[in-house]
């Protein structure tokens, strides 16, 4: 079930006016339990039944370790992250490890096709399929369990409410990325509505719409098939798709996480925010706290610092870094597409480091300095999505060759050059107002009839301007 259909619209509508029928907080957990239950369910009965049972086994091991004040609260934080990383491995990795011993021996039982008759003659499936959202729900449970072996959780959480947090529907799927501290604060009160709830509510559901269906899914259309055959197209056209991505990547992920705020906001629930106006960023290693902030956060918390972080010599630090974001890229997807832009982004972050510790407060004060290190961050990671976004490595090498030696082919042409800049001013405005982070100053005669003139401009722009519904981007991680 997707955000951007009929079914989520009727769906989540039943499930508002039911919810806030229910007089008690623990009837409304049990509610969205449900309904998260039904939401993962309506992709796959056998993939939700083996969810919930991984749920159940973290609930179970996080007790253990919470109960145990002797040696064995080390063996249950052991058992059970080597059960959430090895499901992961074997559901999202199990291809990628085949292709690299395929790679290294040439043996033809490593091939991905020759397993995949195995498995359909044996098991009379086709291939391994990857569950929906294993890589969010698997951060959020191990992150969970960490914090338990820490002690930073002291609260007595009961099992309805993990498995709300776990499998809270509007998250669920592509995040954020919640820790504890994120949401169990709020269920130790009654669970309410305000008029500041739902203004926010409706505003951030409004302007997600936007971002994924009037940017993200029209900008696509213009810039895939450069990304499929980069050697048709000029150097200049390549890296303007590479643009063009870095608008649509922003537009979907940015999008999806307003809608789902929106939709916990209405729940009388406050999730956090992922972006924090990335494209404003005036270098690498600061767009890295603003993009995907709660991934950011994870991989800091619970690999950099473990791995020793900045408190240990210089080289050492230095391959902390690449190390941490060579596994965010690996996180992003089995692919040595997904490796490579990792480690490329580590090493950038190295290089930048001693030149942004001695310039970083002139880039600051200089407003002709800050526009080049936007430019300059902007570009690197524009760039960088020839990786992300390729189907293999070599596609990738094939955009860097057109973009770096400029090599001629076609163009976009002009409507579309101007419909892409269109969109790249409008997410810059969007980014700007994440950068600014002010608080809504709620006045509710006034936002109500924003909302609704808002709401009467989106149907219109839906309507005449919405393209094929692509599913989101982060989905398939």
């Amino acid at each position: 079930m997707r955000f951007i259909t009929f079914g989520y619209l009727i769906f989540f509508s039943f499930i508002f006016i039911l919810y806030w029928l229910l007089p008690r907080k623990q009837n409304k957990l049990m509610l969205i339990a449900i309904a998260s239950s039904i939401f993962y369910a309506s992709w796959s009965i056998p993939f939700f039944i083996h969810f919930i049972s991984l749920v159940i086994l973290n609930y179970f091991f996080s007790l253990k370790i919470k109960n145990n004040n002797n040696n064995n609260r080390k063996y249950f934080l052991i058992i059970i992250l080597l059960i959430n990383i090895l499901n992961l491995v074997i559901f999202k990795y199990f291809y990628l490890i085949l292709q690299f011993l395929y790679d290294i021996t040439g043996f033809y039982f490593f091939e991905k096709t020759y397993f995949n008759t195995l498995l359909l003659e044996y098991f009379n499936q086709e291939s391994i399929i990857l569950p929906l959202a294993i890589s969010f729900y698997t951060f959020q449970l191990m992150a969970y369990i960490i914090d338990c072996y820490n002690q930073k959780i002291t609260r007595n959480d009961n099992f309805l409410e993990f498995y709300v947090f776990i499998l809270f529907f509007p998250q669920l799927v592509a995040g954020p990325i919640m820790r504890h501290s994120d949401f169990f604060y709020q269920l130790d009160n009654e669970i309410s509505l305000n008029h500041e709830k739902v203004i926010k509510g409706f505003y951030h559901i409004f302007t997600g719409l936007i971002k994924k269906v009037i940017i993200a899914d029209n900008i696509s259309q213009i810039i895939q098939p450069v990304f499929l055959n980069p050697l048709e197209y000029s150097g200049l056209t390549n890296f303007l798709a590479a643009v063009g991505y870095a608008i649509r990547v922003y537009g979907d992920f940015s999008g999806y996480t307003d809608i789902a705020r929106g939709s916990a906001y209405l729940l009388g629930f406050h999730i956090p925010e992922n972006f924090d106006g990335p494209f404003l960023s005036i270098s690498i290693t600061e767009l890295w706290r603003r993009w995907h902030v709660t991934l950011s956060s994870w991989l800091r918390d619970y690999i950099y610092i473990p791995l020793g972080g900045n408190r240990i010599s210089e080289f050492r630090t230095s391959l902390n870094l690449i190390i941490t974001f060579t596994i965010g890229g690996l996180w992003h997807g089995a692919n040595y597409t997904f490796i490579l832009w990792g480690f490329m982004y580590g090493v950038l972050l190295v290089l930048e480091k001693p030149f942004i510790k001695n310039i970083n407060s002139i880039i600051q004060r200089n407003l002709f300095y800050r526009i080049f290190g936007i430019f300059y961050t902007f570009i690197m990671f524009s760039i960088g999505l020839c990786f992300f976004n390729a189907p293999d490595i070599q596609h990738s090498f094939y955009m860097l060759k057109q973009i770096f030696l400029f090599h001629d082919g076609s163009d976009f042409n002009k409507d579309q050059i101007i419909q892409m800049t269109g969109f790249l001013l409008l997410v810059f405005f969007f980014n700007y107002i994440q950068y600014k982070k002010k608080d809504f100053n709620i006045k509710i005669k006034r936002d109500y009839i924003i909302l609704y003139f808002l709401g009467i401009l989106e149907v219109w722009l839906l309507g005449n301007y919405a393209p094929q519904v692509q599913g989101f981007i982060y989905f398939q991680f």
